[in-house]
């Protein structure tokens, strides 16, 4: 079985993200296709969609390759022979991507027009049903449009990949739970703009990269508003620890969760929040009691673009000494094999790329071999997710 997975602004993010959660549900699979947003995967057996789907942070959506053709025409045939139709109305929707640099999709989209009249037709005659095709002025549908008009409840979206030789035919079979994590982001009760706040996403996809277990205790030693704990708590994770410095950060972190707590009916017994110092943590937890950290720590002050190399030099130096001083504390709470995935801070100024220098670090190594950014248009700053493991 060949299912796709139409991937989020970072693909390699979202790549990495979905290998780690397919291992921890022992999935085996192999890569087919990794283009751009797209990735597709042949598996041996059927895959739980609902259940990965509402694991993912990255995923945009989540289908089955049902068949392929060698010519656009014959789609709307295969449409009808393909999809279950139901009583009532049929909602259908086309979504175009390209395996391949020289498949102009604009084009495509052109010839899609009279396939879906033919469907239309196709339905009324053979089927008796009436049926509505859902447009976007995009190559492909968003997963706003596609959940909006209940393609996936009374009808179907259609995936056609197109490579030099044939068009592979999907289905979409689930959606990201774009409202839900808008919730968790803007819904909840404290919101510290001025810290600049880890999305829901991003922690949710540092959770999945950790491939821990459900008993697995976590730490997160800068917890800000509570996301990363927030997202532990919606995947089951209980035995949690957040630290911050700042008592406003605590505060914030408790109203959220006693918020998240209401909303999904969860327990708070199991999780401890403290105001606690990145440096002073072995005071606070005994020697080699954490399983994993997940983590966000402080990324510098907020920049605007203009400032001159000098201070950013300066801002990776204050920051290089508050990691390798955490690294130091990590070293001692965590557990044999304890991993760290962590938000590196990687800045871009005058097409130039800074880093932190972290070869001091001491008694880890790096897991992940790729490069793995969370960044946004026009950002100064971008996230580097690092995941550590403690020999």
């Amino acid at each position: 079985m060949k299912y796709y997975f139409i991937l989020g602004k970072n693909p390699e993010l979202s790549k990495a993200e979905i290998e780690s959660v397919l291992e921890l549900f022992d999935y085996k699979f192999k890569i087919i296709e990794f283009k751009k947003n797209i990735l597709i995967l042949e598996m041996p057996r059927k895959l739980d969609v609902e259940v990965i789907n509402q694991r993912l942070g990255g995923t945009v959506k989540i289908g089955q390759i049902i068949d392929q053709v060698n010519d656009l025409e014959k789609i709307a045939n295969k449409f009808c022979q393909l999809i279950k139709c139901q009583s009532g109305k049929l909602h259908f929707g086309f979504s175009l991507y390209s395996l391949s640099d020289k498949i102009n999709l604009a084009k495509k989209k052109k010839q899609i027009k009279p396939i879906a009249m033919e469907i239309k037709r196709k339905m009324r005659e053979q089927k008796h049903l009436n049926s509505r095709w859902v447009i976007s002025q995009e190559i492909e549908l968003s997963s706003v449009i596609v959940k909006k008009n209940q393609l996936l409840k009374y009808g179907s979206e259609i995936c056609l990949f197109f490579s030099d030789q044939q068009i592979l035919i999907g289905q979409t079979l689930a959606v990201q739970a774009f409202a839900e994590f808008g919730a968790r982001d803007y819904k909840r009760p404290s919101r510290d703009q001025t810290a600049g706040m880890l999305p829901p996403k991003l922690a949710r996809i540092m959770l999945n990269l950790a491939k821990i277990r459900p008993e697995a205790k976590i730490l997160d030693p800068f917890c800000g508003s509570g996301t990363i704990l927030q997202e532990a708590l919606i995947l089951g994770y209980q035995n949690l620890i957040g630290f911050d410095s700042s008592d406003n950060a605590i505060k914030y972190t408790q109203d959220n969760l006693t918020w998240l707590a209401d909303k999904y009916n969860f327990d708070l017994k199991n999780i401890q929040l403290n105001q606690v110092d990145v440096k002073n943590l072995n005071q606070h937890l005994d020697e080699q009691s954490i399983d994993c950290i997940i983590t966000e720590p402080y990324l510098g002050p907020p920049l605007k673009g203009n400032e001159p190399e000098i201070q950013i030099n300066k801002n990776i130096q204050e920051l290089e000494e508050l990691y390798l001083e955490a690294f130091k504390q990590f070293q001692q709470v965590l557990r044999e094999n304890g991993k760290i995935v962590m938000v590196i801070p990687e800045f871009k100024i005058k097409n130039k790329t800074k880093q932190l220098d972290l070869d001091k670090i001491k008694g880890f190594k790096f897991l992940n071999q790729e490069k793995l950014i969370y960044s946004r248009p026009h950002q100064y700053l971008w996230r580097q997710i690092k995941i550590f493991i403690k020999k």
